[in-house]
């Protein structure tokens, strides 16, 4: 029987354009005001922490002041990962999502009256930033894992583009929106505005009408082993092979974030204003690529493009070497971010759509600990390299071997899978090991609560992930 008027086909999700689904508007807008005020926060509590060095006043020099914070941002997303993943794909989507953005948005609140009531605020300030990243940790896969119910699988790569562009731009405007804060308002007025940040994705949160994890979508099923998404990331042997090569990026443009500035400031002699420039030309670039990727319409494609995106990176960042003028650093910065860009997409929607639905939260949370963990010890790379190499030489040194290690990725990659098709794998198991689906239809369950149209009446879900990496990482 054909549909009747006013009626939606089933796959409406797979069709309408994405700025008409409910659901996905109301995420967009919920991950840029949490990615905005983290910018924010981020950047007051560098100026306090370097004020309070400057004055004489702290415990720690002032290097040790930002190493022991970025320390507290980065280490629950490597400690909480197994925990995080698990919890994303055993409870219920809402109530996790709107719990963690309550905690942030207290985390930061707590954080600014620390800063102007406690004389010595840098303990406070140090454990409230665990809590905040702790929180962050365990919302990143809940959403990883929602988005792609939101938008269906047809879309995606379109939708995991999409949400990429919008937080790089959010990780733009933070920063900048709290310098500018501070410079009216004080610190206090910043760190207001960013837990209203956190409420309004909370608000986000409650609204969205998709769910996952609910309790009538967990009867039947084995709470999964602590280590479940490392299995998932390892038993997909492209997947594998990808995020072997994603961690090797990881660590090459930690490491060249470490030298950029050096090479910038001391060999081109740029301005601090065109230092920032420059950083915001990548983020363009990044948000860009990014956008450009969500366009690829075949898993093939999709592949190939990221191979090609991994070598070119590395040729951009040996040929970062050999430029002469800021000028055209601009060029090689842009260049950088969209191939950059490109990446992040490809990768992302390579794995979320290979990974088996149930787990999918797990594996997005292991992926994100173990980039936050390479980028740690990549910090370290950076200076070791810095000491011993001029900037130049260390940034065609990283370049070529980057060069070397995509074409080997390549390679081996082609060698594997160029010959059969690269199609993702169904909602319930991987490409290379498929799993029985659980309903009788042969499509995913529906749910109930999900809306696709802004104004209209319930569709069956479909399945977005957001960018792999934070908004603050390159790679």
């Amino acid at each position: 029987m054909g549909n009747t008027a006013g009626q939606r086909p089933a796959n409406f999700n797979d069709v309408a354009p994405l700025w008409r689904n409910r659901d996905f508007l109301l995420a967009g807008v919920a991950r840029f005001m949490a990615a905005a005020g983290m910018g924010a926060v981020v950047v007051s509590v560098m100026l306090h922490l370097q004020s309070t060095a400057a004055s004489g006043t702290a415990f720690l020099p002032g290097s040790w002041l930002v190493a022991g914070y970025l320390l507290c941002s980065a280490l629950p997303l490597v400690i909480l990962a197994p925990w995080a993943g698990r919890l994303a794909d055993t409870r219920d989507s809402r109530t996790l999502a709107t719990a963690a953005s309550a905690v942030s948005a207290a985390a930061v609140a707590a954080m600014g009256l620390s800063m102007q009531f406690l004389e010595n605020y840098i303990p406070a300030l140090f454990a409230l930033t665990f809590v905040l990243d702790a929180a962050q940790a365990v919302a990143a896969p809940v959403w990883q894992a929602l988005l792609p119910r939101i938008v269906g699988e047809a879309r995606t790569p379109r939708a995991v583009g999409t949400m990429q562009a919008t937080v790089m731009i959010a990780g733009m405007a933070g920063p900048a929106a709290g310098g500018l804060l501070s410079g009216w308002g004080g610190s206090g007025l910043v760190f207001i505005v960013a837990s209203s940040c956190y409420v309004a994705m909370g608000v986000g949160a409650l609204l969205i009408r998709t769910r996952r994890g609910t309790v009538a979508e967990r009867l039947g099923r084995n709470t999964p082993a602590l280590l479940e998404g490392l299995w998932l990331l390892r038993k997909d042997r492209l997947v594998w092979s990808l995020v072997l090569g994603a961690l090797f990026f990881i660590a090459v443009g930690e490491a060249t974030n470490v030298l950029e500035v050096f090479l910038v400031r001391g060999e081109m002699g740029a301005s601090e204003t065109q230092y920032g420039l420059l950083v915001a030309a990548f983020a363009l670039g990044m948000a860009s690529g990014a956008a450009l990727a969500g366009l690829i319409r075949t898993p093939r494609l999709r592949l190939r493009l990221l191979l090609v995106a991994m070598a070119l990176t590395s040729v951009i960042l040996g040929a970062m070497a050999l430029v002469p003028t800021v000028a055209q650093m601009f060029i090689a910065y842009t260049a950088m971010g969209v191939s950059c860009g490109v990446l992040n997409a490809c990768f992302g929607a390579i794995v979320i759509m290979r990974m088996p639905e149930e787990g999918r939260g797990q594996a997005m949370a292991m992926i994100g600990g173990l980039m936050r963990a390479i980028s740690l010890a990549a910090l370290m790379l950076g200076g070791l390299l810095g000491a011993l190499l001029p900037v130049r030489s260390a940034f065609l040194l990283v370049g070529g071997t980057g060069a070397v290690v995509s074409l080997a990725i390549a390679v081996t990659v082609s060698k594997r899978f160029g010959g059969t098709d690269v199609e993702p794998a169904d909602s319930t198991g991987s490409a290379d090991h498929p799993r029985p689906r659980r309903s009788s239809g042969g499509e995913q369950e529906t749910v109930l609560d999900q809306v696709v149209h802004l104004l209209k009446e319930p569709c069956a879900e479909g399945i977005a992930v957001e960018p792999v990496s934070p908004a603050q990482q390159r790679f």
